[in-house]
């Protein structure tokens, strides 16, 4: 008697290789253009764009790629690098001026006295204090000496410039500072910074010091404003006194001319009227010592000729006599 046993399907080895080779081949099919889209991202990534106002360099692990500086500062334009994890591209805005507040000597406050532990302000060299808030202006004129020295650039600016300012203001009076001695405080500040600046390699080249707010305490602003207003009044009669010179000294120089010129006139008439006389006297003289008679009758008679001249003669009939003459 024949038994049935439980028949079991033949797995031929040739058909498990055949089902994990389509796998694999599937596998493949999904994972490479997955594999070509990571690919193509991690290309492009290292695209970048470097725009009109800016240079840009390129960290290759932390070092500086070009030999020289043509190769090492990239123009505007579109750059290519590698992919991040190798390349770190820094941009640099050359064509900006860019500007940082310092504001280390500065209370917020109405009055220091309640924050002078934690706020900054600048003693003067007469021993009295401000409040000073400051806008400096920089451009970049080294851009690898500025991205590779310092990674905090304002951060040093500022610091710098603000040990400068208390250096400054420790040698000048508080009335100084706080009227016509401001910009000479700024004009000090901004080339001693640029100097210390330029002794640290930081390639940037200070532009301006703007200060905003330059006050003294609350407590003593009255007298202050004071000092001021004092300031401001004498500036205008100073102003008014030169005004005041420029108008009347060019009228007095031409009121002296106009006498002198006056002066020279009137002596060049006397000189020649008298020296017509001289002569005429001179003639008469030569001919005295000829004929003195008739000279001294024609003289006498030129004489009565012009006195009667200038006088008025009045006649008078009379009946019983000749006519009178009368003389006023």
């Amino acid at each position: 008697m024949i038994t049935a046993q439980n028949s079991r399907p033949v797995i031929r080895r040739s058909d498990t290789f055949g089902g994990a080779e389509k796998a694999v081949q599937w596998t493949l099919r999904l994972v490479r253009p997955l594999i070509a889209a990571l690919c193509a991202l991690l290309l492009l990534s290292g695209v970048y764009v470097v725009q009109n106002d800016e240079v840009a360099v390129v960290l290759r692990f932390g070092k500086l790629v070009g030999a020289n500086l043509d190769q090492q500062l990239k123009m505007p334009g579109i750059r290519i690098a590698f992919p991040p994890v190798i390349d770190e591209v820094v941009r640099i805005p050359v064509g900006k001026i860019r500007q940082i507040t310092v504001a280390t000597h500065y209370a917020s406050s109405e009055s220091i006295s309640s924050e002078v532990a934690d706020t900054g302000y600048l003693i003067t060299g007469d021993q009295n204090i401000v409040l000073l808030q400051a806008v400096v202006q920089y451009q970049i004129i080294d851009p690898i000496a500025y991205a590779l020295n310092f990674e905090n650039i304002e951060g040093v600016i500022s610091g710098v410039m603000s040990g400068v300012l208390r250096e400054k203001a420790s040698g000048m009076d508080v009335d100084s500072i706080l009227t016509t001695g401001k910009s000479h405080l700024a004009e000090l500040s901004i080339l001693d910074a640029q100097a210390r600046l330029d002794a640290i390699g930081c390639g940037v080249f200070l532009t301006s010091l703007d200060f905003t707010n330059l006050t003294p305490p609350a407590e003593t602003m009255a007298e202050f404003e004071a000092v001021i207003a004092a300031g401001i009044k004498k500036e205008t009669l100073i102003q008014q006194a030169n005004e005041y010179r420029i108008n009347t000294i060019p009228a007095a120089q031409s009121q002296a001319r106009a006498l002198v010129e006056n002066a020279r006139v009137a002596r060049n008439e006397a000189v020649s009227a008298a020296q017509n006389d001289m002569a005429v006297f001179i003639g008469l003289y030569e001919q005295y010592k000829i004929n003195p008679e008739i000279v001294i009758e024609g003289v006498l008679r030129a004489r009565l000729n012009a006195l009667m001249a200038k006088m008025q003669v009045i006649i008078t009939p009379d009946a019983e006599s000749a006519p009178r003459v009368l003389l006023p």
